[in-house]
């Protein structure tokens, strides 16, 4: 029964997903209008099942066993975890909260090794704080790296257009330039966010690393092609004025961060790399058109989420114990 509960729920974790966070790779090139909303979403989804299933595995690993053992998570483990993680994005959501599913998914795992401990399971030092050191390390690095890389290409590009005179507004090249780095975006979102809806599968052996990548490829693409388009459409405009050419840029500095830190298997927020990128780039143009207010909200929901869905992990983890299933 609770492999059954555990398949089904990563299946909707990964379409929450997919529905959010489709905006990350196509919400500009939507708000650019280079082709109907629809095309955005399924280009969107297409490339994130591929990125998924070529390259999802890397990170499956860190947040399915990298953390704590595997001998530890079971189906029903797997289910605590991944329940923790749907109530704090139902209840993000619905206070309006911008949050990283990769730090919920993360801090769901780390929430999952002290409720062993606390309930005398497993021992602490089997916790590997290690790897949440450098995890921790990663999410810091992300936005810095990517607004260090949206800056520089945004300034030497913006230079370059302001030299020859290039109307910055779409035009044809412009519009194909966007559609391949939407869609490289979309690639490293998947390659990396997959493992936030089925590291859990994976690491209780319910199903291969590479079925739970399928699985969960299916499922993002599937909630972005479906559902991702009220999201896609607000996205890239709230935090500093995108056009085309900014846009690219911000494009490629953020599926740069991502796709290294996808080789080093470490599991990063695409939004956080993206926030990064666009205001890197933003202030190539110019510091005034960045809203740091945004910034600011959405950096205090980053540090309270992995917090917060570690404690609701032990609220949930205690639940199943009262009532006997653990």
């Amino acid at each position: 029964m609770y492999i059954t509960i555990a398949i089904l729920l990563s299946i909707i974790y990964g379409i929450a997903i997919g529905t959010n966070d489709a905006a990350n790779s196509f919400g500009d090139w939507i708000g650019a209008r280079v082709g109907p909303v629809r095309l955005g979403l399924i280009l969107c989804g297409i490339f994130a099942f591929v990125g998924a299933f070529l390259e999802g595995g890397k990170v499956v690993k860190t947040i399915g066993g990298g953390i704590i053992p595997k001998i530890y998570i079971t189906p029903e483990i797997a289910v605590i975890g991944i329940v923790a993680a749907i109530l704090w994005v139902f209840i993000a959501s619905y206070l309006g909260f911008p949050i990283s599913t990769t730090h919920s998914a993360v801090g769901g795992v780390f929430g999952i090794g002290l409720s062993l401990v606390l309930f005398n399971k497993m021992k602490f030092n089997e916790i590997n704080l290690n790897v949440i050191k450098n995890i921790i390390i990663c999410w810091i690095s992300t936005p810095t790296g990517a607004a260090l890389i949206g800056f520089i290409i945004g300034y030497i590009v913006l230079s370059i257009v302001k030299r020859a005179k290039i109307h910055r507004s779409a035009t044809t090249f412009s519009k194909i330039l966007l559609t391949i780095s939407s869609s490289y975006v979309a690639y490293t979102w998947g390659a990396n966010d997959v493992a936030n809806s089925v590291a859990l599968l994976a690491g209780s052996g319910i199903v291969s690393s590479k079925t739970a990548c399928i699985i969960g490829g299916a499922s993002i693409a599937f909630g972005a092609i479906i559902f991702g388009k009220k999201v896609a459409e607000t996205v890239g405009f709230k935090i500093t004025n995108i056009n085309p050419i900014m846009g690219v840029c911000a494009d490629f500095a953020c599926a740069f961060t991502i796709h290294f830190f996808t080789q080093i298997k470490m599991p990063v927020s695409t939004t956080h790399a993206l926030v990064g990128a666009i205001a890197g780039v933003g202030l190539a143009r110019g510091v005034n058109i960045v809203n740091f207010r945004i910034l600011r909200d959405i950096a205090s929901a980053w540090v309270l989420t992995p917090i917060i869905c570690c404690c609701l992990t032990f609220i949930v983890f205690s639940l199943f114990k009262i009532i006997g299933i653990m």
